[in-house]
């Protein structure tokens, strides 16, 4: 028997949305006649339903929610099973509902063969099994805590994503940090590299100049032709006695 999902609440005053089903038999007929006005199955399921539901209720106001989920799930439909079998200590006034189904010698006939009047054996039911087929929290419950798990995973990517930039601005600027510290140090080096090259050129010339200042003289000549008579298309006027024209009228020398 399929019972539709009920709100219960917890021993901690949660409320919890439970879908349960009920498997039940006949064990005694002219009981279970009596109790459901000439056998009525409809009848007798809602005496079994109304029964449980308060059963269970009893059962999960003595439990919190992780009991309920957990280990004691097992348990809490055993208890459950047994107390609908067996009965309860006493006899409240939701309990006289039940009663009132059975006649006066009925109820005298299940004390005298001690079945507990507030038992589904007294109307002619045994509960063969009782289960727990799924437990959600009620809607407006479930949307807060969804809403409230978003705003946290959403604080969490915010705050990951603001580390995450910290952690690649720190990145780019040691990148740029250590390109421009090799730049400048390739520059200084190429700097220093080149000032003494030219200053042992400048050596080299200076002991050039003062082994053979003739052929210094000779050489800085031939550089200053190159550099003057480069380009075919150009045209030079100058004096053939200039001194720049020396060394060529003298070839031989």
């Amino acid at each position: 028997m399929e019972n539709q999902a009920d709100r219960f609440v917890t021993m901690e005053k949660k409320d919890l949305i439970v879908d349960s089903y009920i498997k039940w038999k006949i064990i005694d007929f002219s009981r279970y006649y009596l109790a459901t006005g000439g056998g009525d199955v409809a009848q007798g399921e809602v005496l079994l339903k109304r029964k449980f539901s308060d059963r269970l209720r009893s059962e999960l106001g003595r439990l919190d929610v992780k009991g309920i989920v957990t280990d004691s799930r097992n348990k809490l439909m055993s208890d459950v099973r047994f107390a609908l079998n067996n009965g309860t200590s006493g006899i409240d006034e939701e309990d006289n509902i039940y009663n009132k189904k059975l006649d006066s010698t009925s109820f005298e006939q299940t004390q005298e063969i001690g079945i507990h009047p507030n038992s589904m054996a007294a109307l002619g039911i045994e509960v063969v099994d009782v289960r727990i087929k799924q437990i959600n929290l009620p809607s407006e419950v479930s949307d807060a805590i969804y809403q409230r798990m978003r705003a946290e995973r959403e604080a969490v990517a915010r705050r990951h994503r603001s580390q995450g930039k910290e952690e690649a601005e720190k990145l780019r600027a040691t990148a740029d940090y250590k390109v421009a510290r090799t730049l400048a140090e390739a520059k200084r080096q190429s700097l220093i590299i080149k000032g003494e090259a030219d200053a042992e050129t400048a050596k080299l010339y200076a002991l050039s100049f003062n082994a053979d200042p003739e052929f210094y003289v000779f050489i800085r000549s031939l550089r200053a032709y190159e550099n003057s008579f480069n380009n075919t298309q150009d045209l030079i006027l100058i004096d053939s006695k200039s001194n720049f024209l020396r060394f060529m009228h003298n070839v031989d020398n």
